[in-house]
């Protein structure tokens, strides 16, 4: 199952690129276009024998165009080996679960409290917790955001869900592709956290893709951060794990 998922990460990640290159160890993701939004402009490291130092100056070399450096690894093992080394060169690393859901909710949210929301409500709920993180300040990072949105949509099939669905806290989004459903972009607003709407949106998320055909349905987060607990009591375990390395004057990432 995880080479099944890495697989559509893979799919993914380039189907939104302007531009998908050959680099000495690996893969570069290009957007140009879209120069703030990290995740699609990487480099997804391939070569198990990769070195540290080499990496790094292929990052420079590739990525010279933009304000941040960024490497993905799939293979767990590649990025746990380099971490250290990156870390102690001033790079933040995040290793970003895999989530698989498993089994059934430990506590299943209350009937009715999310649902799926128009493509304009699921966005407009995006935006306003995009708005509250440290890059919010930045409007064009978050319009460059949205606009990474429509790309993904016309790549994979996506739905929205929002809690309550009148009147969004949390809003998710749902891509499904070949039988495979990925939870991905949960988001709550700050001033209505602890009250069950990220719990009811991700369920009525992951029931729709069960519902809708999916045989998997996945999510992936970070290592490092709480919402991991909250995934688990919803039936998702890890299964696996990929590494991201990033370099940028902040300490957090969009």
């Amino acid at each position: 199952m995880i080479e099944r998922i890495q697989r559509y990460l893979r799919y993914s990640e380039e189907a939104v690129c302007d531009e998908v290159a050959k680099t000495a160890h690996g893969t570069a993701l290009l957007t140009p276009s879209l120069p703030l939004v990290w995740q699609v402009n990487a480099i997804r490291i391939d070569d198990p024998g990769a070195d540290a130092r080499e990496l790094m100056a292929e990052a420079d070399e590739v990525q010279a165009m933009f304000g941040h450096r960024k490497l993905v690894f799939h293979d767990e093992q590649l990025g746990l080996r380099l971490s250290r080394e990156f870390a102690e060169a001033g790079w933040s690393v995040f290793r970003i679960l895999i989530m698989l859901r498993r089994r059934a909710p430990e506590r299943p949210p209350e009937p009715g409290a999310a649902a799926e929301v128009s493509r304009e409500t699921g966005a407009t709920a995006l935006a306003a917790f995009r708005r509250e993180q440290p890059f919010g300040r930045e409007k064009e990072a978050v319009r460059q955001l949205a606009e990474m949105d429509v790309r993904y949509d016309t790549a994979v099939a996506a739905r929205d869900f929002a809690s309550p669905p009148d009147d969004p806290a949390c809003a998710c989004r749902l891509y499904v592709h070949d039988g495979l459903g990925q939870v991905d972009e949960v988001g709550t607003l700050q001033a209505r956290r602890r009250r069950g709407h990220a719990r009811a949106a991700v369920a009525a998320a992951a029931d729709a893709a069960t519902a809708g055909g999916c045989d998997e349905v996945f999510i992936v987060t970070d290592a490092a951060d709480w919402p991991q607990e909250l995934y688990r009591s919803l039936g998702f375990d890890e299964i696996g794990s990929t590494y991201e390395f990033l370099k940028v004057p902040v300490t957090r990432r969009p």
